[in-house]
């Protein structure tokens, strides 16, 4: 009977995720200067070096979607109310969203 209840959750959790959009933003720092980004609601920070970039994945439910708004010394990423985010150095490093430091 456990047997039969862990199967059926995990095919529900294999829908679910099957229906999330995924959304890619790469963010970048050009010029000469290191560009700040802080990931919401965490408020962990990152600074990109400057001439590198950072990709950002949003996955989210269709009709919704995270979001990147440029501030005025710093940007912000935030992911949708019901979806998640990731994010990876141009080294392709994972970034824990909590410390804002590569893995």
């Amino acid at each position: 009977m456990i047997g039969w209840v862990r199967e059926r959750r995990r095919r529900r959790a294999e829908a679910r995720e099957a229906a999330l959009v995924e959304e890619f933003v790469v963010v970048g720092a050009d010029g000469g200067e290191p560009l700040a980004v802080v990931f919401e609601p965490m408020g962990s920070e990152y600074e990109v070096p400057a001439g590198e970039y950072l990709t950002v994945r949003f996955k989210s439910p269709p009709g919704s979607s995270g979001s990147v708004e440029q501030r005025s010394d710093y940007l912000s990423a935030c992911p949708a109310l019901s979806g998640t985010m990731t994010a990876w150095t141009a080294d392709g490093d994972e970034i824990d969203l909590i410390t804002g430091c590569p893995w």
